[in-house]
């Protein structure tokens, strides 16, 4: 039989989804009932649990399927509990565990978590964010009562661990699967928990001390590999809700050595479990937070040599899939084929790529990119002929990297402070308007200080300069309000195809820090209109401070939201977004993408058009763009699918596309 990998889009609904960019998923019951948890803890006052009880009773079919509904739902009974049914409810001991955790120092754990992921008060640092994004994890993971809504307890033996096996547990968390593990293999079997976060590490260390567990031993991974030594071999490796971030939140060479790792790893026959969370069609409730399609897996899976070979549902929300390192096997199907736009998967690349934070730690640069950053910072360093010779040096480095090396990323605005630096070119050449004079004047003072800090933070140089605030923003800056943007994106042949003329009206969705705007305004003239739309308000002062600076006054800054554009009804004869579908794709929740699509369409005038400019795909070894990409047929079907009419595209270089869509006609 001739097996091809592929997809299938059979509606609006995205085929993956990373995690909300927004509130929305916590919703006024959730968090009426969280307030009467911590009323509790302040009162002592029963009636709160009881009433935070029974409008779990309320949510728990409705809404946040997954969540941690059944896990507070779960600690209010116990609460509730004289001291024989807790003894009853805390009697494994990785249940005692949870609870002791969350209630140490009078519950401040617990406090702590509800109290920002509710926003109940704002988060005061990172450090803080990241201790809730564990404690989330941690409740969601180890939850008590997860086999409510997993059916944990009725499933596991399908996934048939045996006695004797070894496992490694990939992404372990607090170890949920991971002590079930060690009781199915006994004390002639081995657990290798695999993880990468510090909090859950020490969770699980301590855990195996204090209950003088065996069979298992605590590994800490990284973003290249699953960080065992290679003489480590085992019969299974399972990986629980960790799928979805290889596919879409590493970098394509982090994600290949990764797998090889898990390839390495593997005895001959070896089975590799992947359970994830299942794109849900029905009228069903949706889990509450990431999941993908499993098309998604197996035809990933199938080109890095894995074919499946089992396969069962713990809920319809929830697949286990089991493959086996063999190229002569033909993967079984696994369902019946749905009705829809099939999409072919050519190669191991994934169709989606959506750098979200916390989902994955990865470095940002390749190792080449790292040793490119050095030489400049070095010569940077340097002066007179000296500082001229070795900048000249580097532009022949970086020369040979574009090309090849992070597609689209800040290497083109680096060789072109090399120019500025040498000053052999006249300045009035490098800086061509208003925009790049202002990109000049930000990092050129005291001898272009800020640069040379934000290469060192950047590329993690280590060199004894001062520390960079707010790094990921002066990147972003870089990459998009990039002098040399032209040189990788051919933009000004872009800005031709999509066709703005004066007097026209634009909305620059997620305008960021307003490159296109800027160009918008100066093509649709003072009889024109453009609207720079964002949710981020640091990179909306700035589009305001440029405009009014440069005397824009037909540009309009917008504060936008996840789920309205917030441009005017009928009021634009374009709406404009460049590289941010993706994240409509990927992280907005369904009803929120929904609204978002819809406020579009109310955005625009008769015979409106919605472009899309996005990053492509690539394949065959074509070098990819270097960050967030969506395949434009997700993007096409899925907009079909929404009732939009697609109508041309434009595409330069392979890893970048233009499309342009107007509404379709409505009953």
């Amino acid at each position: 039989m001739n097996y091809q990998p592929h997809v299938t889009v059979t509606s609006t609904k995205s085929l993956i989804h990373l995690g909300s960019l927004d509130s929305f998923d916590v919703t006024e019951g959730g968090k009426i009932a969280a307030q009467l948890i911590i009323n509790f803890l302040d009162s002592g006052n029963a009636d709160s649990l009881v009433n935070a009880f029974n409008i779990y009773n309320e949510l728990i079919p409705n809404e946040n399927f997954g969540g941690e509904y059944t896990a507070f739902q779960w600690l209010c009974t116990l609460l509730l509990s004289g001291d024989a049914s807790k003894a009853e409810l805390m009697k494994r001991a990785d249940v005692a565990s949870w609870y002791d955790l969350l209630a140490q120092n009078d519950f401040e754990n617990l406090r702590e978590y509800i109290t920002y992921k509710y926003h109940f008060a704002e988060y005061p640092d990172d450090e803080v964010r990241r201790k809730v994004r564990f404690l989330e994890d941690f409740i969601l993971f180890s939850n008590p009562d997860r086999s409510r809504w997993e059916n944990t307890y009725e499933k596991l033996p399908l996934l048939g661990i045996n006695v004797g096996e070894t496992v490694i547990d990939c992404g372990a968390a607090s170890g949920f699967f991971t002590f079930k593990f060690c009781e199915a293999v006994g004390p002639t079997g081995k657990i290798w928990a695999v993880e990468t976060n510090p909090m859950h590490l020490n969770y699980l260390t301590n855990f195996v001390i204090n209950n003088n567990i065996t069979n298992v031993e605590i590994v800490r991974a990284n973003v290249n590999d699953i960080g065992l030594s290679p003489d480590v071999k085992a019969d299974v490796l399972f990986m629980c809700s960790l799928f979805h971030v290889l596919y879409a939140s590493l970098m394509e060479h982090e994600r290949d050595s990764y797998i090889q790792s898990i390839k390495n790893a593997l005895l001959p026959g070896g089975r590799l479990i992947i359970v994830d969370n299942d794109l849900v069609e029905s009228s069903e409730l949706p889990y509450h937070g990431p999941y993908m399609d499993k098309s998604l897996v197996i035809s990933q899976l199938y080109h890095y040599g894995f074919r499946l070979v089992d396969a069962f549902h713990f809920t319809l929300q929830r697949y286990a899939l089991t493959f086996k390192l063999d190229e002569t096997l033909t993967p079984i199907i696994y369902k019946e084929p749905k009705k829809g736009t099939v999409i072919p998967v050519y190669s191991h690349s994934s169709l989606v790529h959506y750098r979200i934070a916390d989902a994955a730690i990865t470095a940002g640069y390749s190792p080449n990119g790292q040793e490119a950053a050095a030489l400049l910072l070095d010569a940077l360093m340097l002066s007179g002929s000296e500082r001229v010779s070795a900048l000249k040096r580097v532009m022949e480095v970086y020369e040979r990297l574009i090309p090849k090396d992070r597609i689209g990323d800040e290497y083109t605005a680096l060789v072109w402070f090399c120019k500025c630096v040498i000053n052999e070119t006249p300045l009035d050449q490098l800086v061509t308007n208003e925009l790049d004079q202002m990109f000049y004047n930000t990092f050129a003072p005291d001898d272009f200080d800020m640069l040379k800090r934000y290469v060192n933070s950047k590329y993690a140089l280590n060199r004894p300069l001062p520390p960079l605030d707010n790094l990921p923003a002066v990147s972003e800056y870089i990459t998009f309000n990039n002098p040399n943007r032209e040189l990788w994106e051919h933009t000004r042949e872009m800005l031709d195809f999509i066709g703005i003329k004066p007097g026209m009206s634009v909305a620059d969705i997620g305008c960021g820090s307003g490159f296109f705007s800027y160009h918008f305004a100066r093509d649709v003239g003072d009889k024109g209109i453009v609207y720079a739309t964002e949710t981020n308000k640091e990179a909306l002062a700035y589009v305001e401070r440029f405009a009014r600076e440069f005397g824009m006054n037909n540009i309009t800054p917008v504060i936008g939201r996840l789920n309205d554009c917030c441009v005017p009804g009928k009021s634009v004869d374009v709406v404009f977004m460049c590289s941010m579908y993706h994240a409509v794709y990927i992280a907005s929740l369904e009803f929120v993408k929904d609204q978002f699509i819809d406020s579009i369409k109310r955005a625009l005038k008769p015979g409106g058009r919605l472009i899309i400019t996005d990053n492509d795909v690539v394949f065959g070894g074509i070098p990819p763009y270097y960050g967030s990409a969506i395949s434009k047929e997700l993007v096409i079907e899925q907009l079909l699918a929404y009732g939009w009419r697609f109508i041309a595209q434009q595409q330069l270089i392979p890893q970048r596309y233009t499309l342009i869509f107007e509404p379709g006609k409505t009953s």
